[in-house]
């Protein structure tokens, strides 16, 4: 491949890169899909990021503890200065001084040792199950970080659902101000024309002093919850950030008879295997304790090289060093520890029972959220449904209503309930969106999707 066409390679990498990132940023604003946030958040949420390194400590602490097993090599050179040498006392029959006590003082003043040694462990039984119990140790972090990433994403889509629907409410609020205000216009109009009483012109002035107010309402609930997902995601409060989606575009993704085809296994669902982890590593606890009973061997090697002068002159060629070397075994036999072992036994035993029944009672416990969950999202999808229908109904009698009151044939009384039951139903459409998406994502969840 030549150069030109390497250019041209590179190229349309970053190009079709960059068109599919689910994050863009223009000009300091960041550009979000709800896929796109989550991916965003499983790199910068802090809490992703400390359950990596709780995956790095494990890993880590794998290698410490095999390496206790390894040949362990250490050296040391050791210097005395004997300041004043100690006295001590012989017969004097060794002098040819018999019945006195002769003052006899022995060593050099100035002493050096230099020495290196090896040890092995040979046998553990406690260094081998616990070998074992620190790669379970790590697969339980790995786990977590899996569990961390998956209640992330479940938070980010609940908050991207949540800026959604402060943006609905916004815009829904702010279309009715905006037509009540034509309203208002029209009603004035015939007021001063004598067809209605002032009375109807001051009813719509406070139903749209009400809806001003819930509209201001709205916009500071978005700034609110816009920080909330910012917060989440874990980029500064400052970025501005846009959200590309909308609800009824990520509604309109859901395949319902997809969603609920798929069985539950329980076996996959992380918060199983978790409780299946620790299950485990209560039974390594078990096998940690009995391993206590079985006699250990360490082999270990020194070698030393020394010097005794009575002058500070170690660097000296000439004068002597003298050699030593030592390989000893210690064979260590547990043979009575007054009940101690045996008791610690009994309750790793009992530990590792209560682990078995804990798992056992997830199991159930999930079985039940999934079918929770299932319930759930079909009751979500039939009033999203319903609601959808409210609305289209609603709307229509407060259109008629509009021209009603535009043309003197209803009173501005009965256009505020209309109204008032409009916006209910937007309300009540809104909800149930949220409810659908909420009770998606908690079924994903419940499936192991997310």
């Amino acid at each position: 491949m030549n150069l030109k066409n390497i250019i041209k390679y590179s190229f349309l990498v970053f190009f079709f890169t960059y068109l599919s990132a689910g994050a863009q940023e223009d000009d300091g604003i960041m550009t979000f899909t709800l896929s796109g946030a989550q991916e965003f958040a499983l790199e910068n949420n802090l809490n992703i990021i400390n359950a990596r390194l709780d995956v790095d400590y494990a890993k880590k602490k794998v290698w410490e503890t095999t390496a206790e097993g390894l040949p362990q090599v250490n050296s040391s050179i050791n210097y005395n200065n004997n300041l004043s040498l100690a006295t001590s006392l012989l017969p004097g029959e060794i002098f040819g001084r018999p019945g006195e006590m002769m003052e006899v003082q022995f060593g050099t003043q100035h002493n050096a040792t230099v020495s290196i040694g090896a040890s092995q462990l040979v046998f553990s039984g406690p260094y081998l199950v616990g070998l074992q119990a620190s790669h379970i140790f790590k697969r339980t972090t790995e786990q977590q970080l899996v569990k961390t990433e998956i209640e992330i994403k479940e938070l980010i889509a609940q908050n991207y659902y949540l800026v959604l629907l402060a943006e609905e409410s916004r815009d829904i609020l702010d279309s009715n101000v905006i037509n009540l205000r034509e309203t208002i216009k029209d009603t004035q109009i015939m007021y001063e024309s004598g067809f209605v009483d002032e009375t109807e012109v001051d009813q719509l002035k406070v139903t749209l002093i009400t809806l001003e107010n819930s509209l201001r309402s709205a916009k500071t609930q978005i700034e609110v919850s816009y920080k909330l997902l910012k917060y989440q995601l874990g980029i500064d409060l400052a970025t501005k950030i846009v959200l590309s989606e909308n609800m009824e575009g990520i509604i309109d993704k859901i395949n319902k008879e997809q969603t609920l085809v798929d069985p539950f296994q329980v076996i996959n669902h992380i918060d199983y295997q978790l409780l299946e982890t620790q299950e485990e590593l209560a039974k390594m606890q078990v096998k940690l304790v009995k391993s206590e009973f079985l006699p250990s061997l360490n082999a270990v090697y020194n070698n030393n090289t020394s010097a005794m002068r009575n002058d500070f002159n170690f660097f000296n060629s000439n004068e002597k060093w003298y050699y030593s070397s030592m390989l000893g075994f210690s064979f260590n036999i547990p043979i009575f520890s007054s009940g101690n072992r045996k008791a610690r036994l009994s309750e790793k035993k009992i530990e590792y029972i209560k682990a078995g029944n804990a798992k056992r009672l997830v199991q159930d416990g999930l079985i039940l959220e999934n079918q929770q969950a299932r319930s759930d999202f079909i009751t979500a999808w039939e009033k999203y449904l319903a609601e959808q229908e409210n609305v289209k109904i609603s709307n229509k009698i407060l259109k008629k209503t509009r021209i009603k009151v535009s043309n003197g044939l209803a009173s501005s009384l009965d256009f505020t309930q209309i109204n008032n039951q409009y916006l209910q139903t937007e309300s009540n459409l809104i909800k149930s969106m949220i409810e659908l998406l909420n009770a998606k994502i908690r079924l994903d969840k419940a499936m192991n999707r997310l």
